[in-house]
């Protein structure tokens, strides 16, 4: 049975302590009669506006901050970045390829946001109405923003949490939803690559080997794990204890159920990766840079698997990585290939944190009236 949440008039303000609540909901146990995975209610936190903003200044955002300037130091010293031409480049940029560039990364949040909906479709319990894709797409963007800010890529987890406290959905079957979406993803990213790697081949460079592997290689870890949440399911539920196994059991069915109607998944999939590569390819002509299309591809894969390092968006690793991975498979120097990386960052991480933590206090503040009257109306 459904339980109404928009009774608590503190609902909305919940969301803005969601790294600290996720933790103790994990380890939460499950009311076993209840059929959706609906925990305790945390205590009351701080007004939405001030938590948000304790979130963006909090320690490890600031440590992030502290090593990404490391970073930018090495690169500097080691590679002998001229800060000087680097800026110099950066400022001559064509500010409407730029432009471009920017509206096109935010499409992919559509079109993640129409996979995501797709895949809760398909894990859905019968009579089970899913919201629609503009809804869909903003809790990928609060994800990414969440994820932007907080260390082990907690964004992931907080979009299941809005969408069960939202949508009175079971924590488990959607985070189940979202391993099948980076499922597919690496699965993607992992084809894209091999297509744009014998194009760089010959450079005689061992780095494109090793990338490459990297991401075939977490293909066939996903591969062994999602045979082994099917084979050993039995197994595993007999000597979870009654909690654990009722988590476990949503899970699962939330990701087993996620892969049909894979075809179309994985045109939307696509489409989100074109817009990723467009976006790269955008910033590189914005800035003038002679650089072949496979390897704008590569690269933007790239990008994507050092996000994986479990720093505020991949902070640190994606600036080095991209950056040295340019120098080494193209004839950009430091200086230019620390342009292209602080462009390109600039658009992919500082945006969202802006627009997403804006995004994050209109939603709220649009929310909060809706809740309120709700209150009243349930308390007459």
């Amino acid at each position: 049975m459904k339980t109404s949440r928009s009774a608590c008039p503190k609902y909305s303000a919940r969301h803005a302590s969601f790294l600290a609540n996720l933790r103790r909901k994990l380890m939460a146990p499950v009311p076993h009669q209840d059929h959706h995975s609906q925990d305790e209610t945390p205590p009351a936190p701080p007004p939405a506006a001030t938590s948000v903003f304790r979130r963006v200044l909090s320690l490890p955002a600031i440590i992030s901050v502290v090593i990404a300037a490391l970073l930018l130091v090495f690169m500097v010293t080691r590679f002998d970045v001229d800060l000087s031409a680097t800026w110099d480049r950066v400022a001559s940029a064509n500010p409407w390829y730029l432009a471009l560039a920017f509206a096109v990364h935010y499409t992919t949040f559509i079109f993640r946001g129409a996979r995501w909906r797709l895949l809760l479709q398909n894990a859905a319990e019968s009579g089970t109405t899913v919201p629609g894709v503009l809804y869909c797409s903003q809790l990928v963007l609060l994800g990414w923003f969440a994820n932007s800010v907080a260390w082990l890529r907690l964004g992931d987890a907080y979009r299941a949490y809005l969408y069960r406290d939202e949508q009175n959905g079971s924590f488990s079957r959607t985070i189940g939803t979202i391993l099948a979406e980076r499922s597919l993803d690496t699965v993607l990213v992992a084809l894209l690559m091999i297509a744009a790697a014998p194009f760089l081949l010959d450079r005689d460079n061992s780095v494109t080997w090793i990338v490459l592997g990297l991401s075939v290689s977490l293909v066939v870890g996903l591969t062994v794990m999602l045979l082994a949440m099917t084979w050993a399911k039995g197994f595993l539920l007999r000597r979870m204890p009654p909690w654990m196994a009722v988590r476990y059991e949503r899970f699962h069915e939330g990701t087993m159920g996620s892969f049909q109607r894979v075809p179309m998944a994985t045109a939307w999939g696509l489409l989100g990766w074109a817009a990723e590569i467009a976006r790269m390819y955008l910033v590189v002509r914005a800035l003038g840079f002679d650089i072949s299309f496979p390897l704008v591809v590569f690269l933007t894969l790239a990008n994507a698997l050092l996000t994986l390092v479990p720093t505020p968006g991949g902070v640190g690793a994606v600036e080095s990585g991209v950056g040295g991975l340019a120098v080494r498979l193209s004839s950009l120097s430091a200086s230019a290939a620390a342009a292209l990386v602080l462009v390109d960052r600039t658009i992919t991480y500082i945006s969202v944190i802006i627009l997403g933590a804006v995004f994050f206090l209109a939603r709220q503040a649009v929310r909060r009236p809706r809740l309120a009257d709700s209150s009243e109306a349930e308390n007459r």
